[in-house]
């Protein structure tokens, strides 16, 4: 990001002084420094040479194919998921936009990239969720209440990865309960 104002402010520089920059050369056999001066095409001038954008119209294309890139990456992902949908919509329609709203472009992309890191987060800790309830499974009586309330909750985990983050978190805290396999109801003492 930073080489990206850095051009711009060569531009405004190398604009503000007609195209000509001054660049001090020393004589090796002299002591003397002569100045040399060069005329900078600017790329308005160079509109036959494609290779040669400006700043804005370099990293618009850039943020455009990392969109495109996610949108590649995500298109079938998203089934199910009608918070990813969403958020992928919002990405096809900030593709098409041009250069003008590139602020809106590159935040578009950060948004999608931050929901998205929460995404894979909180899926990650869900499967690793169901992968300890496949390991206590095996451990609890068929059939008994503890396993019942287990299997119900490797359940509602398996269906929570198509809910929206908050959802995923609220599953996975919901999931996190240890079946209690004692009554500890007082009342049972006092007949």
């Amino acid at each position: 990001m930073i080489w990206i104002w850095s051009l711009i402010t060569l531009g405004i520089i190398v604009g503000a002084m007609g195209g000509v920059i001054i660049s001090p050369r020393e004589d090796k056999d002299k002591s003397t420094t002569t100045a040399t001066t060069a005329k900078v095409t600017s790329p308005v001038d160079l509109k036959t040479n494609e290779t040669t954008l400006e700043p804005l119209a370099a990293l618009d294309k850039s943020i455009t194919a990392d969109i495109e890139n996610i949108l590649t990456k995500y298109e079938r992902e998203c089934m199910g998921n009608s918070e990813f949908t969403e958020n992928l919509d919002l990405l096809r329609k900030a593709v098409k936009w041009n250069k003008n709203q590139l602020e809106d472009k590159i935040n578009a992309k950060i948004n999608f990239n931050t929901y998205n890191g929460q995404r894979i987060s909180l899926e990650k800790q869900i499967d690793q969720r169901i992968e300890a309830l496949n390991n206590i499974l095996p451990t609890q009586e068929p059939n008994s209440r503890c396993s019942k309330f287990y299997l119900k909750q490797r359940e509602t985990l398996k269906n929570a990865k198509t809910l929206s983050n908050e959802g995923k978190s609220s599953a996975l805290l919901q999931s996190k309960e240890i079946c209690k396999t004692n009554d500890y109801n007082d009342d049972d003492y006092y007949y």
